[in-house]
C-alpha cells in the first residue's frame, strides 16, 4: 500500500516543494492566530537569543562570539545565502538598477517631467496615441513615484536579479526582464478594465522584478534565502546588527503571491484603497513560471540542488550523509561537471586516501585546467597534501607553470620534479619538464640544485633543443666538431640496411647503416630517423 511517505521517498522534488508549502500554511496561522504572541517574543527575542547562544557555544565548545558571527548579518536587506556562483558579476542586473536611479534623480526628480511622464509614458497613457502607447509598455517599467518606492524595488532586484542572471546568461536575463514586465503592465490594466470598467495607469519595475522572481521560483526554488531580523529592536535604528533568519525561496515567494492575490481580490471588490499594482505583480510572477517552465530550467534546478547539496556535504565534518548519492545523480547527467567531481573526490577522501579518490581528484584537475586554472592549481595542492603522489606528466607541467605565475615556485618545482621521475613520462615531456625545473631551481636561488638539473638534462639529451643553453649554464665546452664521425657519421656516408630498432631517446625507429667512405667505411652504425633534424642519435653496432 501506497502512502505519502513512501511517495515522497521516490519523488525528492515534490517532497521538497510540499515542505515549503507546510512552511507557508504554518507561517500564515500563526500570523492569523498567534499574533499577540509574536509580538511578546519579539520583545523578549534579544535576551532569549543571547541566551541561547551562551548555552549552543558551551555545548560545542566555542566561544560564543564565534558561535554569534555565524549567526547575524549586518546587511539589512534579504540576500540570497551561500551562493556558488558570486564570482560571476551579474552586469545586466546592475545595469538596470542604475539606469532606474539615473532616470529617477535626474529625469523624474531633476527636470520635474511629472505633467509629460503621465501624459505619454505610464501605461496607458492619459493622452494616448499612436507612438506613446508602446514606448509606455517599456517607460513605464523604468518610472517610480518616489525614492521609497525605488530603492524597495531595486534592493529586491539586487538580491533576485543576481542570482537569477548568473544562471540564464545577461542576453536571456534581458529579454525576460523585459517580456515579464510586458505582461506584468498588460494584466493590471486588463484586470482594471474588467472590474472598474476604466483604463489604468502605472508605472515601476514590479511588474517586471516579479517575472524574474517567476522564474526564481522554478530555476532556484531550492535556494536558502536570509530574511534580516533585528535583535536589538529600536536600537537597530543604530545598530543594524540583524539575525540571519534563512527560509526556502519557495515559501518567501508563495508568501508574496499569496499577499498580493490577497491584495489583488480586494482591490477588484473595492474593499481597498491601496495604490500597489497588486495584478502587475501577479502578472509578472506567472508569466515568469509559465516561461521558464517553457525553458526548462526546473531541469538545471535540480541538478544544481543536487550538486549544492553535494559540495556542502563535502565540506561538513558532520551531517553529509547524503552527499555522495546527491553528487552521483549530478555525474549522471553531466559526467564532466568539475565541481560535481571535485566534491566526489573530497568525500571519497573523507577519512582516508582512496583510489577513487584520486580518480576523481584527477578528472576534476583535467577540466578545471581548461577553464579556471588558478582553482586547478588549488586543487592540485589539495590532491596532494592528501595522496602525496603525482598526476599525469601532461597535466603537471602546465600546473607547474601557473603556480610558477603565481610565485609559488616550491609547489612548481614540486610539480616538475614528480613529472620527471613519473616512469612511463614521454621524451618529449621529460625533456620539457627537465629544462623547465633547472630553469626554475636557478631562479629560486639553488644554484648547486640548478646546476645538477642541468646535468641531468644534458645526460638525458645531449643533443636537445637547450643543450647549448645547458652547457652554457655549467661553464662547458661545445662538442668538437671533429670527434663527430666517430659518433655520428654523416648519413650520405653510409648506406641503409632493412634492419631497424628503437631510437633510446626519442623513441623513433633506428634503421642500421654502413659507412660507405672515410675512416669508419666499412663499419656498420645505428642510425635515428629523425637525424639530424630532430634527433641526432647515433650508435655504433656491437
Amino acid at each position: 500500500m501506497s502512502t505519502p511517505s513512501n511517495y515522497f521517498s521516490k519523488h525528492e522534488e515534490q517532497a521538497f516543494i510540499a515542505k515549503a508549502f507546510l512552511t507557508i500554511i504554518a507561517i500564515i496561522m500563526i500570523k492569523e492566530y498567534l499574533s499577540g504572541l509574536i509580538m511578546l517574543l519579539f520583545i523578549l527575542f534579544p535576551v532569549l537569543f543571547l541566551i541561547y547562544i551562551r548555552l549552543q557555544a558551551a555545548s560545542l565548545d566555542m566561544r560564543p562570539t564565534e558561535l554569534l558571527a555565524q549567526h547575524i548579518t549586518f546587511m539589512p536587506v534579504m540576500h540570497t545565502d551561500k551562493e556558488l556562483l558570486r564570482k560571476e558579476t551579474p552586469y545586466v542586473t546592475y545595469g538596470i538598477v542604475l539606469l532606474n536611479v539615473i532616470i529617477f534623480y535626474i529625469f523624474e526628480v531633476g527636470f520635474e517631467n511629472g505633467e509629460f511622464i503621465e501624459k505619454n509614458l505610464l501605461f496607458l497613457p492619459l493622452e494616448p496615441n499612436l507612438w506613446n502607447i508602446p514606448v509606455s509598455l517599456f517607460s513605464s517599467m523604468f518610472l517610480h513615484a518616489n525614492g521609497a518606492h525605488l530603492w524597495g524595488n531595486m534592493m529586491f532586484l539586487w538580491a533576485i536579479g543576481s542570482v537569477v542572471e548568473r544562471r540564464i546568461g545577461p542576453k536571456r536575463f534581458s529579454v525576460l526582464y523585459l517580456v515579464t514586465g510586458l505582461f506584468g503592465s498588460i494584466a493590471y490594466v486588463l484586470v482594471e478594465f474588467l472590474a472598474n470598467g476604466t483604463a489604468g495607469h502605472a508605472l515601476g519595475a514590479s511588474g517586471a522584478i516579479s517575472g524574474i522572481m517567476g522564474i526564481f521560483a522554478v530555476r532556484c526554488y531550492f535556494k536558502s534565502m536570509v530574511f534580516p531580523l533585528p535583535i536589538l529592536g529600536i536600537f537597530s535604528l543604530i545598530f543594524p546588527v540583524s539575525l540571519k533568519v534563512r527560509l526556502n525561496s519557495l515559501v518567501i515567494i508563495g508568501l508574496f503571491f499569496l499577499a498580493d492575490l490577497s491584495g489583488g481580490i480586494e482591490q477588484v471588490a473595492g474593499t481597498s484603497s491601496s495604490m500597489t499594482g497588486h495584478w502587475a505583480h501577479l502578472g509578472g510572477m506567472v508569466s515568469g513560471m509559465i516561461i521558464a517552465g517553457f525553458l526548462k530550467l526546473g531541469n538545471a534546478a535540480m541538478e544544481e540542488r543536487h550538486l549544492e547539496a553535494g559540495v556542502q556535504a563535502s565540506r561538513a565534518t558532520t551531517g553529509y550523509a547524503g552527499g555522495e548519492q546527491s553528487i552521483a545523480k549530478v555525474l549522471q547527467t553531466s559526467p564532466d561537471n568539475p565541481d560535481a567531481l571535485l566534491a566526489m573526490a573530497r568525500l571519497k577522501s573523507k577519512f582516508t586516501p582512496t583510489d577513487e579518490g584520486r580518480e576523481y581528484y584527477t578528472k576534476s584537475i583535467a577540466i578545471l585546467l581548461k577553464t579556471r586554472q588558478q582553482e586547478a592549481a588549488d586543487t592540485f595542492k589539495e590532491y596532494y597534501k592528501k595522496y602525496l603522489k603525482g598526476l599525469d606528466p601532461a597535466l603537471l607541467i602546465p600546473l607547474a607553470g601557473i603556480l610558477q605565475r603565481n610565485f609559488d615556485l616550491d609547489t612548481a618545482s614540486r610539480c616538475l620534479e614528480l613529472a620527471i621521475s613519473t616512469p612511463d613520462i614521454s621524451p618529449q615531456l621529460k625533456e620539457r619538464a627537465l629544462l623547465q625545473n633547472a630553469i626554475l631551481l636557478d631562479r629560486m636561488g639553488f644554484e648547486d640544485a640548478a646546476a645538477a638539473a642541468y646535468q641531468s638534462y644534458l645526460k638525458e639529451f645531449p643533443h636537445g633543443d637547450s643543450a647549448t643553453k645547458a652547457r652554457t649554464r655549467l661553464g662547458l665546452p661545445e662538442p668538437s666538431p671533429q670527434a663527430a664521425p666517430a659518433s655520428q657519421p654523416e648519413p650520405s656516408s653510409v648506406s641503409t640496411t632493412t634492419q631497424a630498432k628503437q631510437c633510446p631517446v626519442c623513441q623513433s625507429s633506428m634503421t642500421k647503416r654502413t659507412a660507405t667512405n672515410g675512416e669508419h667505411a666499412g663499419k656498420q652504425f645505428w642510425v635515428c630517423a629523425g637525424y639530424p633534424a630532430t634527433c641526432k642519435t647515433v650508435e655504433a653496432v656491437g
